[in-house]
């Protein structure tokens, strides 16, 4: 309590009314930007990273380890905002904890923590930061995706499925996926103790796949029977691409690794049409989000991300994706040895560049007009 009480009289009491214990007009829009922070906006971080990986292994080396030290800072300082939710705002973080809008949100902090783990390895050969972000990320992922599934089945204030479940849900398993991706990963390190990495990776991996034909199926029901406004029909959505995306990557990984292990060499077969079942599946996805997406915004006349009114921390929901797949198709011509798929990543790059630089300018237009206290109206840092 004695460590962690100047945070909140730094927010309460800072500024010229601070005698009259009443907070300055700045500090508190910035206490009430903290109070209502998404749990969700640790996509930006998931995003950013794996656009990083996708420059990397497409030879635009620059402009991944840049965006790796722009990750670096989006982390830490989304690390550290949540931490003064966590301990000044407990009871708004509990209620979106229990939340069936936002309490998944929460998992996208493993995801995150997962893809900077891959960066480093990936980028700097560096299992040992990857070791201890492995660590943390297991542990908060175990807190969190039993907590949430707990708090809903026993719950006494139920949500008809057309309220309680959207896209968002899918970060379930883009979390569990994202630990077998960094698992796999790490495993060659252990040496003799590596199969036991490599077959969490691999269970992982199938729990995932469970995870997404069962929540998938869900979605599907219903954005198929229940009325969706443009509004609702956001970019969470895409996330039912991106799940498919990085259970391809998970599934890739393993087979990439099946010499080590010869458990994965007697079920290989059964990987590998899960693996393309899955990329199959995100692929078809891809034009209908598309479509879905000009009758969102040309015709429904939603505002785009970088317009001044458009932007939205959901919107990084769709960079994610576009990044997923870009380095899932990567891994799985590597994987199934399939040349012609290595066209796709080739050009998918640039698209999930151009949405990133469209969201990372929304986003700057946004806190400038915080910093500026303009349109404070504006979603800006906190929505």
């Amino acid at each position: 309590g004695f460590v962690f009480f100047p945070i909140e009289k730094i927010l309460t009491l800072h500024g010229p009314k601070a005698m009259n214990n009443e907070p300055a007009p700045a500090m508190n829009l910035l206490r009430k930007k903290i109070q209502n922070l998404l749990p969700a906006y640790f996509a930006m971080v998931m995003a950013t990273g794996i656009v990083s990986i996708a420059a990397y292994l497409d030879g635009l080396l620059l402009f991944g380890y840049l965006l790796f030290y722009v990750n670096i800072g989006f982390l830490l300082g989304l690390g550290f905002l949540f931490i003064i939710r966590c301990i000044v705002f407990k009871k708004e973080v509990l209620e979106d904890f229990r939340s069936y809008q936002k309490g998944p949100g929460f998992l996208t902090i493993v995801a995150a923590l997962c893809i900077v783990g891959n960066q480093f390895i990936l980028l700097f050969d560096q299992t040992g930061p990857a070791k201890a972000i492995l660590l943390l990320a297991a542990v908060l992922w175990l807190f969190i995706i039993y907590g949430f599934f707990f708090n809903i089945t026993v719950t006494k204030n139920k949500k008809p499925l057309q309220e309680g479940i959207n896209g968002t849900w899918l970060v379930v398993i883009v979390s569990i996926q994202a630990l077998s991706c960094l698992i796999a990963s790490i495993a060659p390190d252990f040496g003799a103790h590596n199969h036991v990495y490599l077959f969490v990776a691999v269970c992982m991996f199938m729990l995932g796949c469970f995870f997404y034909l069962y929540i998938m199926s869900l979605i599907i029901y219903r954005i198929s029977f229940f009325s969706l406004n443009a509004n609702e029909l956001g970019a969470p959505y895409w996330i039912n691409m991106g799940a498919t995306a990085i259970t391809t990557l998970a599934g890739s990984m393993i087979i990439l690794h099946a010499e080590i292990f010869p458990l994965i060499g007697e079920i290989l077969p059964f990987i590998k049409g899960f693996t393309l079942f899955f990329w199959a599946a995100g692929t078809w996805w891809i034009p209908l989000l598309i479509f879905l997406g000009i009758w969102r915004h040309f015709i429904k006349k939603v505002p785009v991300p970088t317009s001044p009114n458009g932007y939205d921390p959901s919107y990084w929901g769709m960079a994610f994706p576009l990044g997923m797949y870009t380095v899932c198709t990567f891994r799985l011509s590597e994987a199934l040895d399939l040349a012609f798929l290595s066209v796709i990543p080739q050009v998918f790059i640039y698209v999930a560049i151009f949405v990133w630089l469209a969201l990372i300018l929304g986003f700057m237009r946004h806190t400038a007009d915080w910093v500026f206290k303009r349109g404070s109206a504006s979603p800006g840092l906190a929505d």
